[in-house]
């Protein structure tokens, strides 16, 4: 069954249901509901008592004849427990150590205290964007260490610990009579994970654990509802990750750096790239044996976190002369890129990094700048180039071109569900048949470095001779960009967090 990625209450199997708060990023988590009969166990509050509050008036519009008896925290994170005291008189269960962690958690007087306290931009950006008052923190009332079997009406939800993985107390919550999975922050799609306490082998395992359960759809911590392909996917980031602290431990490259140095090839559609300060980390405090690097101290360092680029963008004035080709045919979707008052040659907008690491040859960016112009308001409709090129970005691995073409894929008209899908390709069973033909033209070029005589046909039907030319252009382009940007490592230019979309 695909679930549509948007907020709110989706049943996901028969009185089986997945609360979801896209995009999945620090706060937005998901929930769960279990219903048999008039009864109903919840898995997760949310970060806030408001939040809380709209995921229980959306379960009571939608089961009007339920009531929550049983409420199950998946571990200790404030964003799946700090609105349970909006359940005071269920019964509330989660691990032994998930409890421990509870019980001695302060962090939300931290962020709910007034006053400019000195804390991570990540942490700041998240007291701007949700509401802590009001929140009494509530532990659970009963607890359990190894299995637990909860009877729900007549339907048994299993809790198995994990633990320690992500946090000290992890669960799965397994319901099997349907094949669903609640896997709580052992399993993060579409966004890096966090490694609070690990041993990241232990988490690793987890993965196994998970994949080796007669289980069929799973619902992560964060992002969208997914099945068994995307465990492993998760598992072998964690390998990646795993591998690289090892190394850089051996080598004795400090954290940052060797966050900033990780290979982010194949990982450019996951948000919140800083937290592989987090995980770096992590397994070098489980190699060091002394507890350092601490949390507090890496969480200081996210603010500083970029990938260094091995060749930084010249400053803007420096290729004004080469860029104004571009300016002239700046297509009007690609201006609303751009921040309302920018300062450049781009007709008053600055020039993107991109364009700036290029031009250190000039005579390249002189001749590049006009087809990039060019194929951004040729023959193609917007909606369908940019699903290209971000098609294009995903295999590349390109972070910068999928960062840029996102925003720009968005005000082409493509969804927010149609570019979390991007990823998944052609196969995923609610593009439309033309959407499809498009993705596996994208794919075809990039394994076999032509179109199958089918895919021409298909395309052929809508697309005329130059249409096809063009696509051909567009997407061994932005292959040939992507490959510059992820050699040098060009950042995200920083003032596209805050243009309009």
């Amino acid at each position: 069954m695909a679930v549509p990625y948007t907020l709110g209450l989706h049943e996901i199997a028969p009185d089986t249901y997945a609360y979801l708060q896209p995009n999945g990023s620090w706060g937005l988590s998901n929930a769960g509901l279990i219903a048999s009969g008039d009864e109903a166990l919840l898995v997760d509050t949310l970060f806030t008592v408001p939040q809380t509050r709209e995921l229980l008036d959306a379960v009571a519009r939608a089961l009007p004849h339920v009531t929550i008896g049983t409420l199950v925290n998946s571990h200790s994170d404030g964003d799946h427990w700090w609105g349970n005291q909006l359940l005071p008189d269920v019964v509330t269960i989660a691990s032994e150590a998930a409890a421990a962690e509870m019980r001695a958690d302060h962090l939300h007087a931290v962020v709910a205290a007034p006053g400019d306290l000195r804390l991570p931009k990540v942490v700041q950006r998240m007291r701007e964007t949700f509401d802590f008052g009001g929140i009494t923190p509530t532990p659970p009332n009963r607890t359990f260490t190894g299995e637990l079997d909860v009877a729900v009406g007549r339907r048994t939800v299993r809790l198995i610990e994990v633990g320690p993985a992500h946090t000290q107390g992890d669960i799965l919550v397994q319901l099997p009579d349907t094949g669903v999975l609640f896997a709580g922050d052992l399993l993060f799609i579409g966004g890096h994970p966090v490694i609070h306490s690990g041993p990241i082998g232990n988490w690793i395992a987890v993965c196994d654990r998970i994949l080796g359960l007669d289980v069929d759809t799973i619902v992560p911590g964060h992002g969208p509802v997914v099945g068994k392909p995307e465990v492993r996917s998760f598992r072998d980031y964690l390998e990646r990750v795993r591998d690289h602290a090892e190394r850089t431990h051996r080598a004795g490259v400090p954290v940052l750096r060797a966050a900033r140095e990780m290979d982010l090839i194949g990982l450019a559609d996951l948000a919140d790239p800083e937290r592989l300060v987090l995980n770096i980390g992590a397994v070098h405090r489980e190699l060091n044996g002394d507890g350092t690097p601490g949390e507090m101290e890496l969480l200081g360092l996210l603010d500083a976190y970029e990938p260094a680029p091995l060749l930084a963008p010249r400053a803007g004035a420096e290729v004004a002369a080469e860029v104004t080709a571009l300016a002239a045919g700046l297509p009007g979707i690609v201006r609303q890129l751009f921040p309302a008052e920018g300062a450049g040659p781009l007709e008053g907008f600055p020039v993107p990094n991109v364009l700036a690491t290029i031009g250190h040859h000039p005579d390249l960016l002189t001749s590049l700048a006009p087809l990039l112009a060019l194929l951004n308001q040729g023959t193609i409709p917007p909606r369908e180039r940019e699903l290209a090129v971000l098609r294009t970005a995903h295999r590349t691995g390109s972070t910068y071109e999928w960062q840029h073409h996102v925003r720009l894929g968005g005000l082409a008209g493509l969804s927010g569900p149609e570019i979390a899908r991007v990823p998944e390709g052609p196969d995923h069973p609610d593009w439309a048949e033309t959407d499809r033909v498009l993705l596996r033209a994208v794919d075809e070029l990039h394994d076999g470095h032509a179109l199958s005589p089918a895919t021409w046909e298909a395309l052929a039907d809508s697309y005329s001779a130059p249409r096809l030319l063009e696509l051909l252009a567009l997407v061994g382009t932005y292959r040939m960009v992507a490959g510059i940007l992820n050699s040098c490592r060009v950042p995200v230019d920083g003032w596209l967090s805050g243009a309009g979309a």
